[in-house]
This record gives C-alpha cells, sequence and structure tokens, in this order.
C-alpha cells in the first residue's frame, strides 16, 4: 500500500521552501519533531541482527550518514543483544521486524516501515529490501537523490516517523533502465532499480554462442540460409542439431565463470535474417506459421539443459509474434520488444499489434521481460516529448501480467531530460501508481530551482502542441520530421522565450544556470537539424547572397559552436547511437563552414549537371551537385538535402562549365557509413573517374582516383572511423568545358553484408572544381 499520512509539500511550496548549498547538494525544510525534543537525537541507536549480513549492515550505515547531514549526532550501530531500553531504528530482520516479516510473506523488494511507539522498524523482502525501507523512510522525510551527484538534504535537524505502517511489494520483479546515472549504484540502490549483476549475458547473444569467426568457414551450416546462401553472422539455423549443442557448451562454459548470474539470453542478433532452410520453416510452420515458433523450440532445449537458470530469449523484429502449438518451459523468459511503437500517446493507443502479441504471449507464459524505448537512437539530445505516456505504459504492462521491465534510454551521458527521465521511469516502475505529475514537478523545482516552473511549461507546451498537431513520435525519426507541426517556427519561438524566462529566474547563480543552459541543448540541437536542411527560408542555416552565392548564417555557426560546448560540459559523449562524439559534430558543420566560405574560388558552382544516371527522388535533386552548398556527414544514418544518392547504380553525369576554362583540380565528397557497416546500405565508390573534353564529343584520358579503404569491416574494422572520403585528380592548367564524371558502385552489398544482394547506396554533396 502506500502511505498518505506523512505531509505532502506543494509544487509551489516546495519551490519556496528550498534552499541551495554548494557542491551538487540542496536542503530544505521540513516540519516536524525526532520524538518529543529536538535533542533526543542522542538517544536513537540504529539497531542490527547479531549476524547482521552486508546489506543490513549497508542499511544502518546509510541512514547514519544520511541523519549525520542534520544534525551533529551520530547515532551508533548496535547489535540486537547489546540493545537495552533506548529508542530506536530496527534495521532488517532483527527480533522485532522478524514476525512482521514471516507473517506478511514479504517478496523480494518489498518494504516494511514500522513505527512502534518511539521506534521504527526498517525491514524488507529479500536481499536488497531493507535498504530499500531505508531509502524510502528517508525519502519521507525530505531527502531526494535527483542524480547520481546532485542530493537534496532537509534543512532541519528534526523528522517525523510515518504515522501508520507502511508495506509495499512491488509488482514488476525486475525493474531497470540503462541512463548513466543509473549505472552509479547509490543512485540505482536508492530509486530500487534491479542489479544487472543477474544477467550472465543480456541480449543479441547469437553471433557470441556462435561465433562466426570461429565456425564460419568450417561450419557455415550453423548460421542462416538466405536466399540459398549460408550467411556466418546473420542468424543461426535453430534446426540444427550440432548448433544446439555448440550452444549448450559454450553457455556452460560462461555459467561457470560467473554461477552466481541468474539471466542468461539465448536471443537472436539485431537483423532481420533469419535461417529460411528446410527445417527451420517446417518448424516454423508447425508452430503457428512465425519465425518464434522455431526460436522457442530452440530454446526450449536449451532451458531444459539448465534447469536452475533461467532462459531468456527475445520476441522482437521478425519474432515478435507469439507462436503457438507449443508449450514454453517454466525457466524461459520472454523479453518482448515493441521497438515499432509510436511514443506520441500510450503504446496499447499507438500499436494495437503489439496489445495483440502481448496479450497472446501471456497465454503461453507469465514470464514476461517487457523491452521499451524511451529513446531516440538516431538522434540522442533530439526533443522527444513523451513524459506523458510512460506511466500509462508501465500500468498497461502491469494488467498484462508483465513481471519486469527493461525502459531502454539514452545510455552515454546527456540526452534530453535524462535526470528526469531516469528518476521518473525508476519511480514508476518501483510504483506503477504513483502520481507521475507530483513527481516531475518535484524534479524540476528541486533540480532546477526558480527555473523550474520555466521548465514544466516547456514541457506542457510541447507536450500540447505535439497532441494538437496529430503528429506522431518514432524512436529512428528526428527534428525535421515535427518542423511543421511541435516544432515549427512558431513553436520553436515560444520554446526560446520559455527558456529565457528560466535563464533570467537563475541569472545569479551558476550551477542553476548551467543546469537550465544544459536542458536548452534539444532546442538547440533541433535548430541546427532543422536548418541544415533547409534553404530560403528564414530559419535556414544558409542565407542566399546572389543567384550563385550562399553563405553560413553567423548566428548559426556560434549555435553550432556554443552546442558543441554544452555538450561537453554535460559530458555528452554520442549523438547518434554508436557514433557522433560531440567533436566529430563539430568538425562535420566546420566542414561546410570552411568549404563554402572557399566557394568563390570553385568555377562549379551554379553549373549546368547533364545525367546519364538519375539520383534518387527527382532528376531535379542532381543541381545539388552545383548548388553550392555542403551536406552534414554526422548525418549519414539520414543524409539532409544536400546529398545526392544513387541506389543500386553506378553515379555518371557531365559537367558543363558553360565556356572554355583552365581547370586545376576537380573533387568530390563521398558519404561512408559510421556505425555497423555490414548492416547499412551507405557505401564508397571502388572508384571515381574524371575525363575532360572541350566540345563535350571528345574526352581525355580518364583520371582514375581509386578508394583506399576496404569496406569489409571484418577485415577493416577501422572503416566506421572514415566518415567521407574525397576523391580528388589535379588537373595541371588543363583548358576544358565539359568534366565527365563517374562514380563506381558494388551494386549490390557483397556477402559479407547482413543484407547481401540489395542495392547499395552512394551519396554526394558536391563536385568542386578549381
Amino acid at each position: 500500500m502506500r502511505d498518505n499520512s506523512i505531509k505532502k509539500i506543494s509544487r509551489q511550496g516546495f519551490l519556496k521552501e528550498a534552499g541551495l548549498l554548494t557542491g551538487g547538494i540542496f536542503l530544505f525544510p521540513i516540519h516536524a519533531v525526532f520524538g518529543e525534543e529536538k535533542n533526543n537525537w542522542v538517544t536513537y541507536q540504529l539497531v542490527v541482527p547479531d549476524n547482521a549480513n552486508k546489506i543490513e549492515m549497508e542499511a544502518a550505515e546509510q541512514l547514519r550518514q544520511q541523519l549525520l547531514q542534520l544534525s551533529d549526532f551520530s547515532l551508533p550501530i548496535v547489535k540486537e543483544s547489546e540493545y537495552k531500553s533506548e529508542p530506536a531504528f530496527f534495521i532488517g530482520n532483527t527480533r522485532q521486524a522478524r514476525t512482521e516479516i514471516v507473517a506478511r510473506k514479504l517478496e523480494q523488494d518489498s518494504i516494511l516501515i514500522k513505527p512502534e511507539g518511539r521506534n521504527l522498524i526498517l525491514a524488507g523482502g529479500g536481499e536488497q529490501g531493507v535498504l530499500y525501507a531505508v531509502y524510502h523512510f528517508l525519502e519521507l522525510i525530505g531527502f531526494r537523490k535527483f542524480t547520481s551527484t546532485a542530493t537534496f538534504v532537509p534543512k532541519a535537524a528534526s523528522i517525523q516517523f510515518p504515522e501508520k505502517e507502511i508495506v509495499h511489494v512491488p509488482f514488476l520483479k525486475y525493474r531497470t533502465t540503462n541512463y548513466k546515472d543509473t549505472r552509479d549504484p547509490a543512485y540505482s540502490n536508492w530509486h530500487k532499480l534491479s542489479s544487472r549483476e543477474v544477467w550472465g549475458l543480456f541480449v543479441h547473444t547469437f553471433n557470441e554462442l556462435v561465433p562466426p569467426d570461429e565456425f564460419g568457414t568450417t561450419h557455415p551450416e550453423y548460421f542462416s540460409l538466405i536466399n540459398g546462401n549460408r550467411l556466418p553472422g546473420t542468424q543461426i539455423c535453430l534446426s540444427n542439431p550440432q548448433v544446439l549443442e555448440t550452444v549448450v557448451n559454450k553457455l556452460q562454459k560462461k555459467i561457470n565463470e560467473k554461477p552466481a548470474a541468474i539471466y542468461w539470453s539465448v536471443s537472436q542478433n539485431d537483423n532481420d535474417q533469419h535461417c529460411q532452410c528446410t527445417e527451420c520453416t517446417s518448424l516454423n510452420n508447425q508452430y503457428g506459421g512465425v519465425p518464434s515458433g522455431s526460436i522457442i523450440y530452440f530454446v526450449n532445449q536449451v532451458a531444459k539443459k539448465f534447469p536452475g537458470k533461467i532462459i531468456s530469449t527475445l520476441a522482437y523484429w521478425y519474432s515478435r509474434k507469439a507462436p503457438a502449438n507449443i508449450t514454453i518451459e517454466p525457466n524461459v523468459n520472454i523479453m518482448l520488444c515493441n521497438i515499432e511503437s509510436r511514443r506520441h500517446l500510450p503504446v496499447y493507443t499507438t500499436d494495437p499489434a503489439f496489445s495483440k502479441d502481448l496479450t497472446d504471449w501471456g497465454k503461453l507464459t507469465n514470464n514476461i521481460l517487457i523491452w521499451d524505448y524511451n529513446i531516440q537512437f538516431t538522434n540522442l539530445v533530439s526533443p522527444f516529448p513523451n513524459l506523458h505516456t510512460i506511466k500509462p505504459n508501465i500500468q498497461f504492462y502491469k494488467e498484462n501480467r508483465v513481471n519486469a521491465l527493461f525502459m531502454q534510454a539514452n545510455a552515454q551521458a546527456g540526452g534530453e531530460m535524462a535526470g528526469l527521465r531516469a528518476y521518473l521511469i525508476s519511480k514508476l516502475m518501483y510504483d506503477p501508481d504513483a502520481d507521475d505529475n507530483s513527481i516531475i514537478n518535484e524534479y524540476l523545482d528541486g533540480y532546477y530551482g526558480p527555473a523550474g516552473k520555466y521548465i514544466r511549461l516547456y514541457i506542457d507546451s510541447m507536450r500540447e502542441s505535439l497532441l494538437k498537431s496529430g503528429a506522431q513520435l518514432n524512436i529512428f525519426g528526428g527534428p525535421s520530421d515535427a518542423k511543421e507541426s511541435w516544432l515549427s517556427i512558431e513553436m520553436m519561438q515560444q520554446y526560446n522565450r520559455i527558456f529565457d524566462q528560466a535563464e533570467a529566474a537563475v541569472k545569479n547563480n551558476a550551477e542553476l544556470l548551467k543546469r537550465v543552459r544544459i536542458a536548452r541543448l534539444p532546442i538547440m540541437y533541433a535548430e541546427i537539424q532543422i536548418g541544415r536542411n533547409e534553404l530560403d527560408t528564414a530559419r535556414s542555416m544558409f542565407k542566399r547572397i546572389s543567384d550563385k552565392k550562399i553563405i553560413v548564417k553567423p548566428e548559426m555557426k556560434n549555435l553550432v559552436k556554443e552546442f558543441v560546448q554544452l555538450c561537453k560540459e554535460d559530458g555528452v559523449t554520442r549523438l547518434q547511437e554508436r557514433s557522433t562524439p560531440p567533436d566529430d559534430f563539430l568538425q562535420s558543420y566546420n566542414r561546410i563552414f570552411k568549404g563554402m566560405e572557399e566557394m568563390d574560388k570553385v568555377i562549379s558552382v551554379g553549373k549546368r549537371i547533364i545525367p546519364i544516371s538519375f539520383p534518387e527522388k527527382s532528376q531535379a535533386a542532381i543541381s545539388a551537385l552545383t548548388d553550392g552548398v555542403l551536406g552534414s556527414y554526422e548525418s549519414w544514418s539520414n543524409p539532409d538535402i544536400h546529398w545526392v544518392a544513387y541506389k543500386g547504380q553506378h553515379m555518371d553525369f557531365v559537367l558543363d562549365l558553360g565556356k572554355l576554362m583552365t581547370i586545376n583540380s576537380v573533387s568530390m565528397d563521398f558519404l561512408n557509413v559510421q556505425a555497423q557497416a555490414d548492416w547499412n546500405l551507405l557505401v564508397l565508390p571502388s572508384f571515381v573517374s574524371y575525363a575532360t573534353s572541350v566540345d563535350g564529343q571528345t574526352y581525355g584520358a580518364a583520371q582514375k582516383i581509386e578508394n583506399p579503404h576496404n569496406p569489409n569491416p571484418f577485415e577493416n574494422p577501422t572503416i566506421i572511423n572514415v566518415p567521407f572520403h574525397t576523391f580528388r585528380a589535379t588537373f595541371n592548367r588543363t583548358k576544358a568545358r565539359y568534366i565527365k564524371v563517374h562514380a563506381e558502385s558494388m551494386l549490390q552489398l557483397p556477402s559479407w553484408h547482413i543484407r547481401k544482394g540489395q542495392p547499395a547506396w552512394l551519396y554526394t554533396d558536391e563536385i568542386i572544381v578549381k
């Protein structure tokens, strides 16, 4: 049950009473008494069982250390046999608590806080319960841990016991999220998050259990059969008995190395290339006609070999639909993922297919872990107004017998409202019925001080604009998707005005001002992302000076620099999943800034392109090759409008300079993939050639520039460190009007690629002739 006996502090009351100390520790007063008199702190003891375990001692020490911040008294920790008659906190499995724990059959992570006269019992179920009870009590009397480094402490040296006992049994038995703060043990324990140490292997483990490097050449039959070819590194062949034997043997070795771990993932790799051999297809047909059929068949056999462990597998992407005509072993955990769901509303509204899948899996097992998403993978610092959906989603999972939850987040430092999100998600996972708006207000006012009400206004304004617009939130989307709705010019102006007010409210407090400026990062990022994708608009990064002259606006240059600096102050290490550190982001834009400053020396700007092969989208897209505007290579996963794309074909065109001119050099930059080179469709050309002509009929010998980079990431892992490559040819004062350009595509993705046989893409952004 939830306690309602402690006085609630209103949003404005909390703000009014809040005070600030340096070093990230905040104080706010509470008005209550510890016993009858302030001075009787000295009479209290912290009583632990005679045979107290490590967690009970930690709980007692944490309570002692936290209360020490309220006064000069350090309460003694004593064993139960040494306790006499003084008032005390009874911590853990003491005689006073033991009867209650047994009678209530407290489950893992449950808490018990019970007043008995002037004494207080603090206990819980399982190993961590007593520690959680101590932290829960500390929050009742005013303590807060908003981040791993910002802690709130009551100002008064007096506290108040709850009037009634508090017992809480969490419905979700496993609760975790992966914001950076949650990797701090003190933060994780305070917020009652489950330990990651219970996992021996965690998702996407087929390659780890059947390594392609070890078996790819000697046993290609262990891997997926796709279009008649065995492809190591995709998935494994689940009908092959030797694969089962290999997985069991490898898993046994890993369990021997980490015997205390409970969960062991035997799950598909992060691609959709499941085996299509006759035997695997037959298993899928036998068990419901879905790919999860062969997976559950295989994982069941593994689980039977390890009855003392929980074998977890993914229901994800191609395997999300539940099988039929099969019984799932009791020690098999289904990790059900809703990566497809939109996030502007609760998933039961936006994704009824997922709701059905959850129901169908629930008919087969009550051991379901939901993998939920609170992240935009390609834009980690982008605005993402989904806070209003978190509580409804968690309650929906609870109603459908989900007993474990992982809320995937930005594991890197920083991200939009990362501190608030970690705080809110942690509290709602432990108590899905908690008031999410109160939690948000508590955090904003505690962490941002007088600016908190403005940050709340920003959050509410963006949410209301999103819902009013009818737009959707996609975890693979970005700011440009919302540029005509909740990130429109008018709304962006409103958000910036709100942040101006927030900054003004804390202008005399350097720490709070820094926090508010960091909270503004998503809006700055959105301005950059939208601005780079527009031309001849008020919010464009660029300004047209003449028909043939476009410059970068000075204010946009400053915005990029300020954004990167704030990212560094916030400790941001990535702006996209697996790529784009802030310095790379800055270098990407510095390439634009420097290159466009030198466009006066480029004789190809504004000249006519005669296409031989045609780019994607439209023939008009080819004009971007001579418009004098460069593209940002930080956007490799979703290239901006200034990159010209060729799908499954070579790039061929003729540049007409309009008249005979002297040529010294010709160059073009081509975009390269910067993460998962065996997964993405973007490749560098094998070579680029340039040939010149005076009349457009007869061309001289072409200069051929080879690509020096091996695109195979298994042979050349450093390929992901090459954001682009320049193919440059030198012409010593050659007279010509026409330049014929050819870029050699591999056309289809090669055998080492997960998507072997699919069209390969080339991207280039400008031909530079000097």
